[in-house]
This record gives C-alpha cells, sequence and structure tokens, in this order.
C-alpha cells in the first residue's frame, strides 16, 4: 500500500488540466478497484468520463466527492521536505488521497456503505456535476473536497460570469463623426459595473468583482469595431439580481450586451457538530450536486495557495484531511 505522500506525488505527476482528465481518471479508477469498489467510467465528453465507484452488494450511504480536473499549466510534483509542490496537491487530488485514507481507516462495516464520485470540469463549467445530478441512482449524502484547511464549509458565496460584449462602428479615428468605438462603450459599461452598489451581507461579506480578461480593436487608429471582456463576481445574492444590475448597466450604453456564462445562487451548508467551520468565498460543484443530497464540504489544503505556481500541502495537513474526513463519514453513517 502506497504511503499517502507517495501515492499523491504520483496522481500530481499526471497532468488533468479541464478537459484532459482522462488519463488520471483511468489511473484513479485502478486505484479504486484495487480498494474492492466496483467502478464505472460514466463519459461527460469524449475521452472525459466521471469516475463512480461502489461499494458492491449495495448503493452507498455516502458519497466521496471531488473534482478530477485541475487548472493549467500543469506543474510537475517537487518535494521540500514534508511539504509537496505542484498542480492539484491541494486543488483537489491531496483531497482525493485523504478521501482513500479515510475510507482505508473504516471497519468493514462502514466502509461498505461509502463509494466515490468524481467529476470533470469543475474549473471550467462544472459539466461532471451537472451530468452526475441528473442520474437518480447516485443520490445519497456528498461529502465534497475542497482545500478548506479541513474547515467543514457553513456558507459559500455563489458565482456570477459573464461575457460583456460591445459593438462599434470601425473607421479612421482622426474622424469621430465617421466611427463609434467599441473599446470606449465597453469600458463606460465596465464602469457602471464597477461602481454598483453591490450588497453586503453579515454572514457572506462583500460581493467582489474581477474583469478577468479585455479583447478589442485592430489598431490603435481604428475606431474598434467589437470588444469584449470576462467579468467574474463572487456573490452574496441571487444571481438573477446580479445580472440583473448588469443587464441595466449594459442597456444604459447603446451597442453593448450581456452574455451570462455560468452561475449560481450562495449556498448555507448545516456542518454536523463539533467541527471547525467556515465560509468560502470561492465557487465548487456543492450548489451542483446537491439534488443528490445533502452536501458537507470539507478538505485538506490552503485555497489560497490553490492555482498558484506555489500551490503545495504539507504531510501533517494531508493526514489531518483523512483523519477529518473519517469523522465525517463516521458522523454520517451515524457511527
Amino acid at each position: 500500500m502506497d504511503d499517502p505522500f507517495d501515492l499523491l506525488e504520483r496522481l500530481v505527476a499526471i497532468p488533468s488540466p479541464s478537459g484532459q482528465e482522462g488519463a488520471y481518471a483511468a489511473e484513479v479508477a485502478r486505484l479504486l478497484e484495487a480498494e474492492g469498489l466496483e467502478v464505472e467510467a460514466r463519459e461527460v465528453a469524449p475521452g472525459r468520463p466521471n469516475v463512480v465507484a461502489r461499494p458492491r452488494g449495495a448503493p452507498p450511504k455516502v458519497w466521496l466527492s471531488t473534482h478530477l480536473d485541475v487548472v493549467p499549466p500543469h506543474i510537475p510534483p517537487r518535494r521540500d521536505g514534508d511539504r509537496l509542490y505542484g498542480r492539484g496537491t491541494a486543488d483537489t487530488k491531496g483531497p482525493l488521497v485523504a478521501m482513500l485514507e479515510a475510507l482505508r481507516s473504516l471497519d468493514p462495516a462502514a466502509r461498505a456503505q461509502v463509494g466515490f464520485l468524481l467529476v470533470v470540469g469543475e474549473e471550467v463549467d462544472h459539466s461532471g456535476a451537472l451530468a452526475a445530478a441528473l442520474q437518480p441512482d447516485l443520490r445519497a449524502r456528498i461529502i465534497l473536497g475542497e482545500p478548506t484547511s479541513n474547515r467543514v464549509v457553513a456558507a459559500q458565496k455563489g458565482l456570477l460570469k459573464v461575457r460583456l460584449v460591445a459593438e462599434g462602428v470601425a473607421g479612421h479615428s482622426a474622424f469621430p463623426d465617421l466611427g463609434v468605438s467599441a473599446v470606449h462603450r465597453l469600458l463606460d459599461v465596465l464602469e457602471a459595473v464597477r461602481r454598483a452598489p453591490w450588497p453586503r451581507r453579515p454572514a457572506l461579506g462583500e460581493t467582489t468583482l474581477n474583469v478577468g480578461t479585455i479583447q478589442g480593436g485592430v489598431a490603435a487608429n481604428v475606431f474598434a469595431p467589437r470588444a469584449e471582456a470576462v467579468v467574474l463576481l463572487r456573490l452574496v445574492e441571487p444571481w438573477r439580481d446580479a445580472l440583473a444590475r448588469i443587464e441595466a448597466a449594459a442597456a444604459a450604453v447603446e451597442g453593448a450586451r450581456v452574455e451570462r456564462l455560468t452561475s449560481n445562487d450562495p449556498v448555507t451548508f448545516e456542518p454536523p457538530p463539533g467541527f471547525d467551520t467556515c465560509v468560502i468565498p470561492f465557487n465548487s460543484d456543492a450548489s451542483y450536486l446537491a439534488p443528490l443530497g445533502p452536501v458537507w464540504l470539507c478538505g485538506p489544503g490552503a485555497i489560497e495557495v490553490a492555482h498558484a505556481d506555489h500551490e503545495h500541502i504539507d504531510r501533517a495537513d494531508l493526514a489531518l484531511g483523512a483523519r477529518t474526513y473519517a469523522r465525517l463519514l463516521r458522523a454520517a453513517l451515524g457511527g
């Protein structure tokens, strides 16, 4: 049986950016089969399967769940004493290894009630979770893995990602009466969105906004015929309310429009007693998997280093994650 840190290093060495999860999913499936589970690959898109692993003989009462994809670029594993660096160490190959260790710590009767539900696409469009949520045979409580420093999440901010598009009229920039800059129109919309009265809530804090990308124009001496920006908001209100505010800002600027890309409302959880809790500003598969059953969200690793070039996890944190997942499993199973 692999040392957990050795196993994590081996898994981190397998690239699995969103859209290219296949090789990693196959390796994880082999690991789960070695644990005596019945494993099924449910393809969400060509070469991109969700991995469903069930105990033999009966449907599980609890799913251990996390996502198979990571953000690019691939960063190979590197050890520094009891710290392992590399893409996915925290988000979320570390939590997966901790879940596997937690399963191994259970007595046979409890172990026979636990399965794994591992999904693709969380970092981009939640395609794996959305597909799983439509499959009634997967209904059960879910313990969902994300890097929360081993605290159980009490609330999660919502998310709204939109594309703002502005159309203009191309023309020579020396003649303002012969053209209209789409870039200028886009900037007017962005300024209105940034200055809008975004709400704050006691439990969740304030709404935050990031203009992630901007594209537009053809040359400095040409009025831009088209421009667009992708904006992501972390929400403390329903996403439809936030979208209406953005649509109003766009409607006030001729040639501007809004395209919704991804959205979900804030989520309130019911953590079991006796666990440290937290509120998280980042998104997860929790709201998308909720149709299958109640969700507890927790995991080793710090979200503050996820997606960074110095992403890492410590051996002690990984071990604490395994113990925390075992406690959550016992709580879920009534033991």
